[in-house]
């Protein structure tokens, strides 16, 4: 079994994981957030639970879905990370308040997956953005 950040999870096999793990580096690497100390395993946690994760693609592609991961600003909390869904490009062409509110309730979703992770995360005021934080962290939950 492999240890995960609340325990131990069902056995995956070891190639398996470790095309996670390259795979999870060069996401982080993309996003340029190699010097945030949570990203990796953030980035890792979120591809072994099933997520997409949206990153710039070699030619600047469309939007396809999944969590956008950034930097959060410093006045947040240091080494924190914003987590929002990005939605396919054609979400909001033409805007549709249907989406916008689906928006929402995925947010809450996204809150409580990123905690089912082990991760400590809260949502970031109205936005439809959560942010995971380290756990040495002085920021409220």
């Amino acid at each position: 079994m492999l240890p995960t950040h609340n325990g131990p999870a069902t056995a995956v096999p070891d190639h398996t994981d470790e095309i996670l793990c390259r795979q999870a580096r060069h996401i982080v690497t993309s996003l340029d957030l190699h010097d945030v100390e949570l990203a990796p395993g953030l980035v890792h946690a979120l591809l072994r639970a099933g997520f997409g994760i949206q990153a710039d693609t070699p030619t600047g592609g469309a939007l396809t879905g999944g969590v956008e991961i950034r930097s959060c600003p410093e006045h947040y909390g240091p080494g924190s990370l914003l987590v929002s869904w990005a939605p396919h490009e054609a979400a909001y062409t033409p805007l549709d308040p249907r989406v916008t509110h689906v928006e929402g309730l995925m947010t809450c979703a996204l809150l409580d997956t990123v905690r089912a992770l082990g991760f400590r995360a809260k949502r970031l005021g109205a936005s439809h953005s959560v942010q995971v934080q380290p756990w040495g962290s002085r920021a409220s939950d």
